[in-house]
Protein backbone atom coordinates (compact mmCIF):
# COMPACT_ATOMS: atom_id res chain seq x y z
CA UNK A 1 0.00 0.00 0.00
CA UNK A 2 2.79 2.42 0.90
CA UNK A 3 4.51 1.96 -2.47
CA UNK A 4 1.21 2.45 -4.29
CA UNK A 5 0.45 5.67 -2.44
CA UNK A 6 3.95 7.08 -2.94
CA UNK A 7 3.84 6.29 -6.66
CA UNK A 8 0.41 7.86 -7.16
CA UNK A 9 1.37 10.98 -5.23
CA UNK A 10 4.65 11.36 -7.10
CA UNK A 11 2.98 11.02 -10.51
CA UNK A 12 0.31 13.53 -9.52
CA UNK A 13 2.87 16.14 -8.44
CA UNK A 14 4.91 15.54 -11.56
CA UNK A 15 1.84 15.76 -13.76
CA UNK A 16 -1.46 17.45 -13.12
CA UNK A 17 -0.29 19.14 -9.89
CA UNK A 18 3.16 20.18 -11.12
CA UNK A 19 2.17 23.82 -10.79
CA UNK A 20 1.69 23.36 -7.03
CA UNK A 21 5.32 22.34 -6.56
CA UNK A 22 6.56 25.30 -8.62
CA UNK A 23 4.28 27.79 -6.89
CA UNK A 24 5.42 26.88 -3.38
CA UNK A 25 9.08 26.92 -4.41
CA UNK A 26 8.70 30.42 -5.80
CA UNK A 27 7.04 31.73 -2.62
CA UNK A 28 9.41 30.36 0.01
CA UNK A 29 13.12 30.87 0.56
CA UNK A 30 15.22 29.34 3.32
CA UNK A 31 18.40 31.23 4.19
CA UNK A 32 21.31 29.62 6.04
CA UNK A 33 21.99 32.43 8.45
CA UNK A 34 21.65 32.51 12.22
CA UNK A 35 20.04 35.94 12.15
CA UNK A 36 17.53 34.83 9.52
CA UNK A 37 16.84 31.63 11.40
CA UNK A 38 16.13 33.50 14.63
CA UNK A 39 13.95 36.00 12.77
CA UNK A 40 12.02 33.19 11.10
CA UNK A 41 11.51 31.42 14.41
CA UNK A 42 10.24 34.65 15.91
CA UNK A 43 7.83 35.52 13.09
CA UNK A 44 6.70 32.14 11.72
CA UNK A 45 7.63 29.77 14.51
CA UNK A 46 9.40 26.44 14.34
CA UNK A 47 6.76 24.99 12.02
CA UNK A 48 7.14 27.79 9.47
CA UNK A 49 10.91 27.43 9.60
CA UNK A 50 10.73 23.68 8.99
CA UNK A 51 8.29 24.19 6.14
CA UNK A 52 10.59 26.67 4.38
CA UNK A 53 13.52 24.31 4.86
CA UNK A 54 11.49 21.48 3.31
CA UNK A 55 10.18 23.54 0.38
CA UNK A 56 13.63 24.74 -0.68
CA UNK A 57 14.18 21.28 -2.22
CA UNK A 58 11.29 21.96 -4.61
CA UNK A 59 13.87 23.86 -6.66
CA UNK A 60 14.20 20.54 -8.48
CA UNK A 61 10.58 19.61 -9.31
CA UNK A 62 11.23 15.86 -9.40
CA UNK A 63 12.97 15.96 -6.02
CA UNK A 64 10.21 18.13 -4.57
CA UNK A 65 7.52 15.78 -5.89
CA UNK A 66 9.34 12.78 -4.44
CA UNK A 67 9.84 14.38 -1.02
CA UNK A 68 6.22 15.51 -0.75
CA UNK A 69 5.03 12.08 -1.89
CA UNK A 70 7.22 10.39 0.73
CA UNK A 71 5.98 12.79 3.40
CA UNK A 72 2.36 11.93 2.66
CA UNK A 73 3.22 8.23 2.54
CA UNK A 74 4.91 8.57 5.93
CA UNK A 75 1.57 9.86 7.18
CA UNK A 76 0.01 6.54 6.20
CA UNK A 77 2.65 4.45 7.98
CA UNK A 78 2.56 6.60 11.11
CA UNK A 79 -1.22 6.43 11.30
CA UNK A 80 -1.17 2.67 10.80
CA UNK A 81 1.36 2.29 13.60
CA UNK A 82 -0.70 4.47 15.93
CA UNK A 83 -3.85 2.49 15.18
CA UNK A 84 -2.01 -0.74 15.94
CA UNK A 85 -0.65 0.54 19.26
CA UNK A 86 -4.05 1.87 20.26
CA UNK A 87 -6.10 -1.16 19.26
CA UNK A 88 -3.65 -4.04 19.23
CA UNK A 89 -4.98 -5.07 15.81
CA UNK A 90 -3.82 -4.74 12.25
CA UNK A 91 -5.56 -2.08 10.18
CA UNK A 92 -7.60 -4.46 8.03
CA UNK A 93 -9.98 -1.63 7.11
CA UNK A 94 -7.06 0.50 5.87
CA UNK A 95 -8.28 3.46 7.86
CA UNK A 96 -4.69 4.77 7.91
CA UNK A 97 -5.10 5.71 4.25
CA UNK A 98 -7.67 8.39 5.07
CA UNK A 99 -5.42 10.99 6.82
CA UNK A 100 -2.84 10.64 4.06
CA UNK A 101 -5.47 11.17 1.38
CA UNK A 102 -6.93 14.11 3.29
CA UNK A 103 -3.55 15.85 3.36
CA UNK A 104 -3.01 15.10 -0.33
CA UNK A 105 -6.36 16.64 -1.23
CA UNK A 106 -5.45 19.66 0.89
CA UNK A 107 -2.32 20.24 -1.23
CA UNK A 108 -4.35 20.33 -4.46
CA UNK A 109 -4.74 24.10 -4.18
CA UNK A 110 -1.62 26.23 -4.40
CA UNK A 111 -3.20 28.68 -1.96
CA UNK A 112 -3.05 26.08 0.83
CA UNK A 113 0.12 26.44 2.86
CA UNK A 114 2.17 23.30 3.42
CA UNK A 115 2.69 24.20 7.08
CA UNK A 116 -0.42 22.18 7.91
CA UNK A 117 0.98 19.15 6.11
CA UNK A 118 4.37 19.41 7.80
CA UNK A 119 2.73 20.15 11.14
CA UNK A 120 0.24 17.29 10.89
CA UNK A 121 2.88 14.73 10.04
CA UNK A 122 5.17 16.16 12.72
CA UNK A 123 2.39 15.64 15.26
CA UNK A 124 1.90 12.03 14.13
CA UNK A 125 5.64 11.41 14.31
CA UNK A 126 5.83 12.74 17.88
CA UNK A 127 2.84 10.63 18.91
CA UNK A 128 4.37 7.52 17.34
CA UNK A 129 7.69 8.19 19.07
CA UNK A 130 6.00 8.54 22.46
CA UNK A 131 4.12 5.28 21.96
CA UNK A 132 7.29 3.54 20.81
CA UNK A 133 8.96 4.59 24.07
CA UNK A 134 6.00 3.38 26.10
CA UNK A 135 7.05 0.46 28.28
CA UNK A 136 4.15 -1.84 27.60
CA UNK A 137 3.15 -3.16 24.20
CA UNK A 138 -0.41 -3.86 25.31
CA UNK A 139 -3.11 -1.94 23.42
CA UNK A 140 -4.00 1.38 25.03
CA UNK A 141 -7.65 0.78 24.20
CA UNK A 142 -8.16 -2.79 25.51
CA UNK A 143 -11.79 -2.97 24.44
CA UNK A 144 -10.64 -2.79 20.81
CA UNK A 145 -8.84 -6.11 21.24
CA UNK A 146 -12.15 -7.81 21.93
CA UNK A 147 -13.64 -6.65 18.66
CA UNK A 148 -13.67 -9.29 15.96
CA UNK A 149 -14.60 -8.85 12.34
CA UNK A 150 -16.97 -11.55 11.07
CA UNK A 151 -14.83 -12.08 8.00
CA UNK A 152 -11.94 -14.48 7.81
CA UNK A 153 -9.96 -16.16 5.07
CA UNK A 154 -11.33 -15.31 1.64
CA UNK A 155 -13.88 -12.99 3.19
CA UNK A 156 -11.12 -10.83 4.58
CA UNK A 157 -9.41 -10.57 1.22
CA UNK A 158 -12.71 -9.68 -0.42
CA UNK A 159 -13.28 -6.99 2.20
CA UNK A 160 -9.80 -5.60 1.57
CA UNK A 161 -10.37 -5.45 -2.19
CA UNK A 162 -13.74 -3.78 -1.77
CA UNK A 163 -12.37 -1.21 0.65
CA UNK A 164 -9.38 -0.36 -1.52
CA UNK A 165 -11.60 -0.04 -4.58
CA UNK A 166 -13.92 2.18 -2.59
CA UNK A 167 -11.07 4.39 -1.45
CA UNK A 168 -9.73 4.59 -5.00
CA UNK A 169 -13.08 5.45 -6.59
CA UNK A 170 -14.03 7.87 -3.82
CA UNK A 171 -10.64 9.56 -3.90
CA UNK A 172 -10.71 9.88 -7.67
CA UNK A 173 -14.21 11.31 -7.56
CA UNK A 174 -13.24 13.82 -4.90
CA UNK A 175 -10.13 14.83 -6.85
CA UNK A 176 -12.06 15.39 -10.08
CA UNK A 177 -14.84 17.34 -8.40
CA UNK A 178 -12.50 19.60 -6.41
CA UNK A 179 -9.59 20.04 -8.80
CA UNK A 180 -9.47 23.53 -10.31
CA UNK A 181 -7.99 23.28 -13.82
CA UNK A 182 -8.10 27.07 -14.26
CA UNK A 183 -5.65 27.52 -11.39
CA UNK A 184 -3.24 25.08 -13.00
CA UNK A 185 -3.47 26.84 -16.36
CA UNK A 186 -2.83 30.26 -14.82
CA UNK A 187 0.15 29.14 -12.77
CA UNK A 188 1.68 27.23 -15.68
CA UNK A 189 1.23 30.26 -17.92
CA UNK A 190 3.04 32.38 -15.33
CA UNK A 191 5.92 29.89 -15.20
CA UNK A 192 6.32 30.11 -18.98
CA UNK A 193 6.21 33.92 -18.86
CA UNK A 194 9.09 33.88 -16.37
CA UNK A 195 11.08 31.66 -18.72
CA UNK A 196 10.05 33.74 -21.76
CA UNK A 197 8.56 30.69 -23.47
CA UNK A 198 6.04 32.72 -25.42
CA UNK A 199 4.49 30.03 -27.60
CA UNK A 200 3.73 28.01 -24.49
CA UNK A 201 2.24 31.12 -22.85
CA UNK A 202 0.01 31.58 -25.87
CA UNK A 203 -1.08 27.96 -25.68
CA UNK A 204 -2.04 28.09 -22.00
CA UNK A 205 -3.77 31.47 -22.14
CA UNK A 206 -5.85 30.40 -25.10
CA UNK A 207 -6.83 27.22 -23.29
CA UNK A 208 -8.23 29.41 -20.56
CA UNK A 209 -9.94 31.98 -22.77
CA UNK A 210 -11.47 29.35 -25.06
CA UNK A 211 -13.76 28.44 -22.18
CA UNK A 212 -15.52 31.77 -22.66
CA UNK A 213 -14.27 33.25 -19.39
CA UNK A 214 -12.62 36.63 -19.02
CA UNK A 215 -9.56 36.87 -16.81
CA UNK A 216 -7.30 39.92 -16.65
CA UNK A 217 -4.16 37.96 -15.84
CA UNK A 218 -4.68 35.63 -18.81
CA UNK A 219 -5.46 38.54 -21.15
CA UNK A 220 -2.36 40.34 -19.87
CA UNK A 221 -0.10 37.31 -20.40
CA UNK A 222 -1.64 36.66 -23.80
CA UNK A 223 -0.86 40.20 -24.97
CA UNK A 224 2.79 39.73 -23.99
CA UNK A 225 2.92 36.42 -25.84
CA UNK A 226 1.23 37.87 -28.92
CA UNK A 227 3.77 40.65 -29.16
CA UNK A 228 6.77 38.37 -28.76
CA UNK A 229 5.43 36.00 -31.42
CA UNK A 230 4.76 38.90 -33.80
CA UNK A 231 0.96 38.59 -33.68
CA UNK A 232 -0.26 41.38 -31.38
CA UNK A 233 -1.51 43.68 -34.15
CA UNK A 234 -3.14 40.79 -36.00
CA UNK A 235 -4.81 38.79 -33.22
CA UNK A 236 -5.63 41.39 -30.57
CA UNK A 237 -9.37 40.89 -31.02
CA UNK A 238 -9.47 37.12 -31.48
CA UNK A 239 -11.23 36.97 -28.09
CA UNK A 240 -13.67 39.57 -26.76
CA UNK A 241 -11.54 42.34 -25.25
CA UNK A 242 -14.21 43.28 -22.71
CA UNK A 243 -11.54 44.51 -20.29
CA UNK A 244 -10.54 47.31 -22.63
CA UNK A 245 -7.06 48.68 -22.00
CA UNK A 246 -6.62 46.31 -19.05
CA UNK A 247 -6.06 43.62 -21.67
CA UNK A 248 -2.53 45.02 -21.97
CA UNK A 249 -1.42 45.72 -18.40
CA UNK A 250 -2.36 45.69 -14.74
CA UNK A 251 -3.00 49.11 -13.17
CA UNK A 252 -1.82 49.54 -9.61
CA UNK A 253 -4.74 48.65 -7.32
CA UNK A 254 -2.79 48.00 -4.10
CA UNK A 255 -3.81 44.36 -4.53
CA UNK A 256 -1.39 41.93 -2.86
CA UNK A 257 -2.07 39.18 -5.39
CA UNK A 258 -1.66 41.43 -8.43
CA UNK A 259 1.59 42.90 -7.11
CA UNK A 260 3.46 39.82 -8.34
CA UNK A 261 2.58 40.31 -11.99
CA UNK A 262 2.75 44.00 -12.86
CA UNK A 263 6.50 44.07 -13.48
CA UNK A 264 6.42 41.76 -16.51
CA UNK A 265 5.16 44.30 -19.05
CA UNK A 266 7.50 47.05 -17.81
CA UNK A 267 10.51 44.74 -17.93
CA UNK A 268 9.70 43.76 -21.51
CA UNK A 269 9.17 47.40 -22.46
CA UNK A 270 12.54 48.32 -20.96
CA UNK A 271 10.92 50.61 -18.39
CA UNK A 272 13.18 49.32 -15.62
CA UNK A 273 12.38 51.87 -12.92
CA UNK A 274 8.70 50.99 -13.01
CA UNK A 275 9.43 47.25 -13.11
CA UNK A 276 11.60 47.73 -10.03
CA UNK A 277 8.80 49.56 -8.22
CA UNK A 278 6.39 46.68 -8.84
CA UNK A 279 8.93 44.10 -7.69
CA UNK A 280 9.75 45.99 -4.53
CA UNK A 281 6.05 46.26 -3.69
CA UNK A 282 5.72 42.52 -4.32
CA UNK A 283 8.64 41.79 -2.00
CA UNK A 284 6.97 43.85 0.74
CA UNK A 285 3.87 41.65 0.37
CA UNK A 286 5.45 38.23 -0.16
CA UNK A 287 8.78 38.59 1.57
CA UNK A 288 12.29 37.92 0.33
CA UNK A 289 11.64 35.16 -2.14
CA UNK A 290 14.07 34.18 -4.87
CA UNK A 291 12.18 35.69 -7.85
CA UNK A 292 11.90 39.10 -6.19
CA UNK A 293 15.51 39.19 -5.02
CA UNK A 294 16.79 38.10 -8.43
CA UNK A 295 14.73 40.67 -10.31
CA UNK A 296 15.62 43.50 -7.97
CA UNK A 297 19.30 42.61 -8.37
CA UNK A 298 18.96 42.50 -12.17
CA UNK A 299 17.17 45.83 -12.35
CA UNK A 300 19.72 47.58 -10.17
CA UNK A 301 22.58 46.16 -12.23
CA UNK A 302 21.23 47.64 -15.48
CA UNK A 303 20.44 50.88 -13.64
CA UNK A 304 24.15 51.00 -12.65
CA UNK A 305 23.53 50.69 -8.93
CA UNK A 306 25.95 47.86 -8.15
CA UNK A 307 25.98 48.40 -4.39
CA UNK A 308 22.19 48.15 -4.18
CA UNK A 309 22.22 45.05 -6.40
CA UNK A 310 24.91 43.52 -4.20
CA UNK A 311 22.65 43.73 -1.15
CA UNK A 312 20.01 41.58 -2.87
CA UNK A 313 22.64 39.16 -4.14
CA UNK A 314 24.10 38.79 -0.65
CA UNK A 315 20.71 37.56 0.51
CA UNK A 316 20.53 35.00 -2.28
CA UNK A 317 24.04 33.75 -1.52
CA UNK A 318 22.74 32.53 1.83
CA UNK A 319 20.39 30.06 0.11
CA UNK A 320 21.18 26.52 -0.93
CA UNK A 321 20.12 26.52 -4.57
CA UNK A 322 20.18 30.18 -5.60
CA UNK A 323 23.74 30.87 -4.55
CA UNK A 324 25.02 30.04 -8.04
CA UNK A 325 22.50 32.41 -9.63
CA UNK A 326 23.72 35.15 -7.31
CA UNK A 327 27.36 34.50 -8.17
CA UNK A 328 26.59 34.66 -11.90
CA UNK A 329 24.88 38.03 -11.51
CA UNK A 330 27.67 39.24 -9.25
CA UNK A 331 30.09 38.94 -12.16
CA UNK A 332 27.94 41.42 -14.11
CA UNK A 333 27.81 44.13 -11.47
CA UNK A 334 30.43 46.37 -13.00
CA UNK A 335 29.41 45.87 -16.63
CA UNK A 336 25.83 46.99 -15.97
CA UNK A 337 24.53 44.44 -18.46
CA UNK A 338 22.18 41.53 -17.89
CA UNK A 339 21.16 39.08 -20.60
CA UNK A 340 17.62 39.67 -21.84
CA UNK A 341 17.27 43.00 -20.03
CA UNK A 342 17.44 46.48 -21.54
CA UNK A 343 16.92 49.88 -20.00
CA UNK A 344 15.09 51.81 -22.71
CA UNK A 345 15.48 55.09 -20.83
CA UNK A 346 19.16 54.73 -19.93
CA UNK A 347 20.14 57.85 -21.89
CA UNK A 348 17.12 59.93 -20.88
CA UNK A 349 17.73 62.74 -18.41
CA UNK A 350 14.81 63.12 -16.05
CA UNK A 351 15.50 66.50 -14.48
CA UNK A 352 13.35 67.43 -12.71
CA UNK A 353 12.28 63.92 -11.70
CA UNK A 354 9.36 62.42 -13.60
CA UNK A 355 6.80 60.33 -11.76
CA UNK A 356 5.16 57.37 -13.47
CA UNK A 357 1.43 57.11 -13.90
CA UNK A 358 0.69 53.91 -11.98
CA UNK A 359 -2.97 53.77 -13.06
CA UNK A 360 -2.73 54.56 -16.75
CA UNK A 361 -0.22 52.94 -19.08
CA UNK A 362 -0.96 55.28 -22.00
CA UNK A 363 1.19 58.26 -20.93
CA UNK A 364 4.07 55.92 -20.10
CA UNK A 365 3.92 54.35 -23.54
CA UNK A 366 3.99 57.77 -25.23
CA UNK A 367 6.92 58.74 -23.04
CA UNK A 368 8.78 55.59 -24.09
CA UNK A 369 8.01 56.15 -27.76
CA UNK A 370 9.24 59.76 -27.57
CA UNK A 371 12.51 58.83 -25.85
CA UNK A 372 13.11 55.45 -27.50
CA UNK A 373 11.43 55.77 -30.92
CA UNK A 374 12.62 52.38 -32.15
CA UNK A 375 11.05 50.55 -29.22
CA UNK A 376 8.68 48.35 -31.21
CA UNK A 377 6.88 46.97 -28.19
CA UNK A 378 6.19 50.46 -26.84
CA UNK A 379 4.80 51.46 -30.25
CA UNK A 380 2.55 48.44 -30.65
CA UNK A 381 1.30 48.67 -27.07
CA UNK A 382 0.62 52.40 -27.46
CA UNK A 383 -1.40 51.89 -30.63
CA UNK A 384 -3.31 48.96 -29.12
CA UNK A 385 -3.94 51.02 -26.00
CA UNK A 386 -5.43 53.83 -28.08
CA UNK A 387 -7.56 51.38 -30.07
CA UNK A 388 -8.85 49.65 -26.95
CA UNK A 389 -9.71 53.00 -25.35
CA UNK A 390 -11.69 54.12 -28.48
CA UNK A 391 -9.33 57.07 -28.83
CA UNK A 392 -9.33 57.27 -32.62
CA UNK A 393 -8.02 60.84 -32.76
CA UNK A 394 -4.89 60.12 -30.75
CA UNK A 395 -4.44 56.89 -32.69
CA UNK A 396 -4.36 58.89 -35.91
CA UNK A 397 -2.03 61.43 -34.33
CA UNK A 398 0.47 58.66 -33.53
CA UNK A 399 0.19 56.55 -36.67
CA UNK A 400 3.26 58.29 -38.12
CA UNK A 401 5.43 56.33 -35.68
CA UNK A 402 4.90 53.19 -37.75
CA UNK A 403 7.44 54.49 -40.27
CA UNK A 404 10.19 53.63 -37.78
CA UNK A 405 9.46 49.95 -38.40
CA UNK A 406 9.33 47.66 -41.40
CA UNK A 407 5.76 46.36 -41.51
CA UNK A 408 4.90 44.95 -44.96
CA UNK A 409 1.60 46.89 -44.86
CA UNK A 410 -0.74 48.49 -42.39
CA UNK A 411 -2.17 45.81 -40.08
CA UNK A 412 -5.91 45.24 -40.72
CA UNK A 413 -6.97 46.68 -37.34
CA UNK A 414 -5.02 49.86 -38.12
CA UNK A 415 -6.85 50.26 -41.44
CA UNK A 416 -10.17 49.60 -39.71
CA UNK A 417 -9.46 52.32 -37.15
CA UNK A 418 -8.30 54.74 -39.85
CA UNK A 419 -11.48 54.03 -41.82
CA UNK A 420 -13.49 55.24 -38.83
CA UNK A 421 -11.21 58.25 -38.54
CA UNK A 422 -11.76 59.12 -42.21
CA UNK A 423 -15.53 58.93 -41.78
CA UNK A 424 -15.29 61.42 -38.91
CA UNK A 425 -12.85 63.99 -40.26
CA UNK A 426 -13.42 63.72 -43.99
CA UNK A 427 -11.24 62.78 -46.92
CA UNK A 428 -9.11 65.92 -46.98
CA UNK A 429 -8.07 65.76 -43.32
CA UNK A 430 -7.45 62.03 -43.64
CA UNK A 431 -5.07 62.49 -46.58
CA UNK A 432 -2.85 64.68 -44.42
CA UNK A 433 -1.83 61.56 -42.52
CA UNK A 434 -0.08 60.28 -45.63
CA UNK A 435 -1.66 56.81 -45.61
CA UNK A 436 -3.97 55.03 -48.03
CA UNK A 437 -6.61 52.45 -47.21
CA UNK A 438 -6.73 49.26 -49.27
CA UNK A 439 -9.66 48.37 -51.50
CA UNK A 440 -10.15 45.24 -49.40
CA UNK A 441 -10.81 47.37 -46.31
CA UNK A 442 -13.42 49.40 -48.21
CA UNK A 443 -15.14 46.23 -49.38
CA UNK A 444 -15.05 44.68 -45.89
CA UNK A 445 -16.63 47.76 -44.32
CA UNK A 446 -19.43 47.71 -46.91
CA UNK A 447 -20.25 44.12 -45.94
CA UNK A 448 -19.91 44.91 -42.23
CA UNK A 449 -22.23 47.91 -42.44
CA UNK A 450 -24.81 45.99 -44.46
CA UNK A 451 -24.96 43.22 -41.85
CA UNK A 452 -25.07 45.80 -39.04
CA UNK A 453 -28.03 47.63 -40.61
CA UNK A 454 -29.82 44.33 -41.15
CA UNK A 455 -29.36 43.46 -37.48
CA UNK A 456 -27.61 40.18 -38.27
CA UNK A 457 -25.42 40.08 -35.16
CA UNK A 458 -24.55 36.38 -35.45
CA UNK A 459 -23.34 36.80 -39.04
CA UNK A 460 -21.37 39.86 -37.90
CA UNK A 461 -19.72 37.85 -35.14
CA UNK A 462 -18.77 35.02 -37.47
CA UNK A 463 -17.36 37.24 -40.23
CA UNK A 464 -16.05 40.23 -38.28
CA UNK A 465 -15.69 39.06 -34.67
CA UNK A 466 -11.94 39.80 -34.69
CA UNK A 467 -12.28 43.24 -36.25
CA UNK A 468 -11.92 46.61 -34.56
CA UNK A 469 -15.36 47.61 -35.78
CA UNK A 470 -16.99 44.71 -33.98
CA UNK A 471 -15.05 45.52 -30.81
CA UNK A 472 -16.28 49.11 -30.78
CA UNK A 473 -19.88 48.17 -31.43
CA UNK A 474 -20.21 45.22 -29.04
CA UNK A 475 -17.36 44.82 -26.54
CA UNK A 476 -15.71 48.13 -25.73
CA UNK A 477 -16.30 49.04 -22.06
CA UNK A 478 -16.06 52.72 -23.08
CA UNK A 479 -19.13 52.74 -25.30
CA UNK A 480 -19.55 52.35 -29.04
CA UNK A 481 -18.43 55.85 -30.02
CA UNK A 482 -14.98 57.02 -31.03
CA UNK A 483 -13.27 59.38 -28.61
CA UNK A 484 -11.83 62.45 -30.30
CA UNK A 485 -9.39 63.86 -27.75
Amino acid sequence: MGVTLATCYFLAYQGILAHVIAYHEQHHLFLFSMNDLLHQLHTAGLLGCLTDCFIQFFYYPALGSLLLALLLTACYFLTRYLLFRLSGKEDVLYLAVLPSLALFFYTMSADHELTRVVGGIGFLACAALLLALWRTHAPLLPFCAKLHLPWAGKGRYLLTVLLLCGYAVGGYGYFISHYNPKEGIMLKAEQHVKHREWHAVLDYTERYLQGGKTNQLMAYFRSLALFHTGQLLYRLFDYPATLGVKTLYMPWNSNSRESEYGHFVYEELGYINEAQRWEFEAMVVWGETAPHLLNLARYNIVNHRPKVAQRFLNRLKLSLFYRQHALELERKLESGRVDGLRNALADTEEIPARFSNVLNLGPELEYLCDNDPKNKMAFEYLMCYLLLSNNIQRFADNIYRIRQFSYPSLPPVFEEALYIYRLKVGEEAFRQLGFELSAATHERFERYYALLKAGKSEALRQQFGNSYWFYMNYFSPYGNKAINN
